[in-house]
């Protein structure tokens, strides 16, 4: 039977911007395709997997719709567009026209109604019809032959009546119209029938059947109460929200049924296609080569990103000259040996058996010398003696490079050379490889470069291969050149040499089967070219990014924070934290009653019991049940909205508020730390050892997983007793805390150069008793606590581009009363002000911030049409400087306390950074002396022009040290 597909192109586009939305893709001229990426995906998914006979793609209308005309207010709540989506619908249709897909939009009609007319005219034709769509009201056309097609996490459903009716409990399909226009859908602004809920509408269905029956049974009184005077009153909402809520049938097509029969793609248009957005595994997946204007094969300038529309084509290995090395021998390897200590520059990689170093088997390392130049040692040689072994691609001479230039990837006859003969299987042993090369790693002063060597740094050590300073990374290079982008190899391979690597999919498998262990299985020859390939990327993108990095004033940040700083992670997380995990389990069993007892007081305050983990009914329970508030936001699905900020507005209006918001503290606590942090003790050693990301927060604060440890309450009682289960190595040994004390504020006041608070820092007044007593015109003795409490909010509020509305809503306060602290706080603080305002005219200037040793953050959104975007990227731009340079700070503290304890040879070990606190494992014999040398060593980090005070504190806990 012949199959429709039906596809409506705006949730897709929705979709994907929003999955991409804290990390968009971005092409190297600044075009934002998260959205185009999920959609043109989706479409090549459901060609390969459901392969269809016929397919369209349907649109809105560009015109007001007959909805609209009947009823004004029609989807009127709606925000703007995002520019971003807005710019992808024409992406959508070129690509729709690359792929010869019909793609069809009616004025006056939305594309649910094209979808309605599709189905039906598939229906008549015999023709199985699948929608695809996450729009509940799409499921009133479900029937014979036509199905909702829904994208789900693992694989796509297909719901035909069945499905429909049991998961909205309903009689069949049709009735979907009537239980919108009863509830209402907030999406579309269609009010329903006010006071009448979906629980309700589903009732009211269960026993009438339609919505007229039960208009008819309220006017009759047959239906009692207050519901049924709702309904009598509301007859004429619940009419025109049926209007609303029909999907037509019988939209004027503009082609007939066969002509979306499936056609052969443009291959030429489609490579064109992906050139220009860079979506290169699109390419692949559709089968294609990519294809562009311009110099085949030319890379674009270090620094000069491809313009959309004139992307140059990505080289690959099988066009650009190259003369990679399968180490198989003693002499070979010896001859290598040789060539990187002759080199002034080399990079390396790794290839192993899984993501973590901790656990993988190191099966080989890479090497480069130069560009097009590069070598492959396995570890020992992994590959069976019956292997089959694909025959190596010809390699091509590198063109003659000086010194170090950044290779040029054009090919040319001349460079080509004969394929190179079979090479003998690899003999060399472990032993041999380590005697070889740990000296090469070891030997101090040569110059070394990769992409995360964190990764490869820490895997090699392991191996007896410990890699010594200098060691430059790439990743940390493009991060302190951006740290808003992505800083993925193969992703700046393409971006900024124009070449495409090597997909490491064609070697462990695509997707849920990847399976990095099978890297152990492959012979060397298999492997040779992936991993040569890897290392001569990291050289030339080292080459790329480093004049980058001298230009942008970024060398001081790199070599004396980022890069000394792997070395120092790596042996903090080797030492880890002891965790007592008797303290958790009593902590967690506390938490369990607390838990208990708040869902008792708070089923109480609702009225009965209800899931409180679901914030669909969190929602109808706050918003419908108790009505705390008859405006209250939703959702982009509609649903009420209940995160943490929006519920700590109104704190203060109910006291369920307060209690669900305790509730959810107290579970975070009990599942994040009580129970899972003793599951993360090493039975080797009995501590806890978290893996620390440099190139992971776009402030360049540290971020830790498996498990988190940077996200632990430091301000809550509750999470002080998390501290408290943080203990010494022994009882020989104490912990030692140092923390820097109102740093952010301190690097505000020197950023601003405001002279008021300046002086407040310089002559150790405390910074929220000055403002409360400049704010309130009051002497500092006379400072209440509420007053110093308030004042604190602002100082602290300030730097995160605090709003009046959230400024009212964090003290309780009236906007008008939060507007006028707001003013008088710039009146004292003039400076501040004028730093604000400069650091958002700066970004929209340049496109970015920076910190003090001018690692930038990229402020995409600061000059957006979009008032809600904008808006959080010059917030981003006041703060980013505070907070990065705090980051700024914070690592290379640590990095002058790890060289202090080596150059005094203490045995006292640095075991956590957590916001601006230094944790410390140290010998009781070394306390006095470890206190002394970490003060000064915080102290004299960086010169903001203001005293920095350091609070260093020691014992048994974490919580008695703090």
């Amino acid at each position: 039977m012949d199959t429709l597909f039906i596809v409506d192109v705006m949730p897709l586009l929705y979709r994907g911007h929003f999955a991409f939305v804290r990390n968009p893709r971005m092409t190297s001229g600044g075009v934002n395709t998260s959205a185009l990426f999920s959609y043109t995906n989706t479409i090549l998914q459901i060609l390969e997997q459901r392969r269809p006979s016929h397919l369209a793609l349907v649109f809105d209308s560009r015109t007001p719709t007959f909805r609209h005309e009947a009823f004004p207010a029609y989807k009127a709540q709606r925000d703007k567009l995002p520019e971003d989506i807005a710019a992808a619908i024409g992406m959508a249709a070129e690509f729709a026209d690359a792929m010869r897909l019909p793609a069809l939009r009616v004025d006056g009609f939305e594309a649910d109604d094209l979808m309605g007319t599709l189905s039906r005219a598939a229906a008549e034709n015999g023709m199985e019809a699948y929608l695809v769509s996450p729009d509940k009201d799409i499921a009133q056309l479900v029937g014979p032959g036509v199905f909702l097609y829904r994208l789900a996490a693992r694989a796509p459903e297909i719901w035909g009546e069945a499905e429909v009716c049991d998961h909205w409990g309903l009689r069949s399909p049709a009735q979907m119209i009537d239980y919108l226009a009863l509830a209402g859908d907030a999406s579309d602004n269609i009010p329903g029938v006010k006071g009448v809920g979906e629980k309700t509408a589903l009732k009211l269905l269960a026993d009438y059947g339609d919505i007229e029956s039960i208009l008819s049974a309220a006017q009759a009184g047959t239906i009692a109460g207050k519901l049924g005077e709702k309904l009598a009153a509301e007859a004429e909402n619940a009419r025109v929200s049926r209007f609303l809520t029909t999907i037509r049938r019988d939209v004027p097509l503009p082609c007939a049924i066969a002509d979306l029969a499936l056609k052969e793609p443009d291959r030429d248009a489609l490579a064109a296609f992906c050139a220009k957005y860079e979506l290169a595994s699109v390419a692949r997946r559709a089968g294609i080569e990519t294809a562009a204007a311009g110099q085949p094969g030319e890379p674009p300038a270090a620094g000069a990103p491809a313009q959309p529309g004139d992307a140059p084509k990505l080289a690959t290995l099988a066009d650009t000259p190259h003369d990679y090395t399968l180490v198989s021998n003693s002499e070979q390897l010896a001859e290598l040996a040789a060539e990187l200590s002759r080199a002034p520059l080399f990079a390396f990689d790794t290839e192993a058996t899984s993501a973590d170093p901790r656990t993988a088997r190191l099966v080989g390392l890479s090497f480069s010398t130069r560009p097009g130049r590069a070598w492959y040692v396995p570890f020992p040689a992994a590959a069976p003696a019956t292997a089959e072994t694909p025959p190596p691609q010809p390699a091509a001479q590198p063109a003659e490079v000086e010194g170090l230039e950044l290779f040029s990837f054009a090919a040319s006859e001349a460079a080509r050379t004969p394929p190179p003969q079979a090479e003998a299987a690899p003999t060399l042993a472990a032993d041999e490889v380590v005697a070889a090369l740990a000296p090469v790693f070891a030997a101090p002063g040569r110059e070394k470069t990769g992409h995360n060597t964190k990764y490869d740094r820490e895997l090699l050590a392991r191996f007896r291969m410990p890699v010594a300073e200098p060691c430059h990374d790439t990743m940390l290079m493009h991060f302190a050149l951006d740290a808003a982008e992505r800083h993925g190899l193969d992703l700046l391979s393409r971006s900024l040499l124009g070449y495409d690597p090597i997909p490491i999919s064609t070697l462990i498998g695509e997707g849920r089967a990847a399976d990095p262990a099978k890297m152990a299985e492959l012979p060397p020859e298999a492997i040779r070219d992936y991993a040569a390939e890897d290392a001569d990327v990291a050289l030339r993108l080292y080459l790329a990014l480093r004049p980058r990095v001298e230009e942008a004033g970024l060398t001081r940040a790199l070599a004396e924070s980022e890069e000394p700083l792997v070395q120092v992670l790596l042996d903090m997380e080797a030492a880890g934290v002891r965790i007592d995990a008797t303290v958790l389990h009593a902590f967690g069993d506390e938490l369990s009653g607390e838990i208990a007892a708040l869902e008792a007081k708070i089923y109480e305050q609702a009225g009965g019991p209800f899931n409180l983990g679901s914030p669909r009914q969190l929602g109808e329970v706050l918003f419908e049940k108790l009505r705390i508030d008859d405006k209250a936001s939703r959702t982009s699905t509609g649903q009420f909205a209940t995160g943490e900020d929006v519920l700590q507005r109104y704190a203060a209006r109910h006291p369920i508020v307060r209690d669900i918001l305790e509730w959810r503290a107290a579970e975070k606590l009990k599942s994040t730390y009580a129970d899972k942090l003793p599951g993360c003790i090493s039975p080797a050693d009995g501590r806890v050892h978290s893996h620390f990301s440099q190139a992971f927060a776009e402030t360049g604060r540290l971020a830790s997983s498996d498990p988190n440890l940077q996200n632990i309450p430091v301000r809550t009682d509750q999470g002080k007793r998390i501290r408290a289960a943080v203990v010494a190595r022994d009882d020989n040994h104490v912990l030692v805390s140092a923390d820097y004390s109102q740093i952010e504020l301190r690097i505000m006041a020197s950023l601003s150069g405001d002279e008021t608070m300046l002086e407040a820092f310089r002559n150790g007044r405390d910074i929220h008793t000055e403002t409360a007593a400049r704010v309130f015109k009051v002497d500092p003795d006379a400072v209440t606590p509420e007053q110093r409490s308030r004042c604190k909010a602002i100082n602290f509020g300030i730097i995160y581009g605090m709003s009046t509305f959230g400024l009212a809503q964090r003290l309780g306060i009236s906007r008008t009363e939060a507007s006028s602290f707001i003013d008088e706080y710039f009146r004292q603080y003039p400076g501040v002000r004028a730093y604000m305002d400069k650091a958002v005219a700066d970004a929209r200037a340049k496109g970015y911030a920076e910190t003090v040793l001018h690692r930038r953050r990229g402020l995409r959104d600061i000059a957006s049409r979009n008032a809600t975007l904008r808006q959080a990227a010059e917030r981003n731009a006041i703060n980013s400087p505070v907070q990065g340079s705090a980051a700024d700070l914070v690592k290379i503290a640590m990095v002058r306390v790890s060289r202090a304890l080596a150059a005094r040879g203490l045995k006292a070990k640095l075991v956590l950074q957590i916001h601006d606190e230094l944790l410390l494992d140290v010998p009781r014999d070394e306390e006095a002396t470890v206190r002394e040398l970490v003060g000064d060593a915080m102290r004299g980090a960086l010169d903001f022009g203001v005293p920095l005070v350091v609070e260093i504190g020691s014992g048994r806990t974490w919580l008695d040290a703090h």
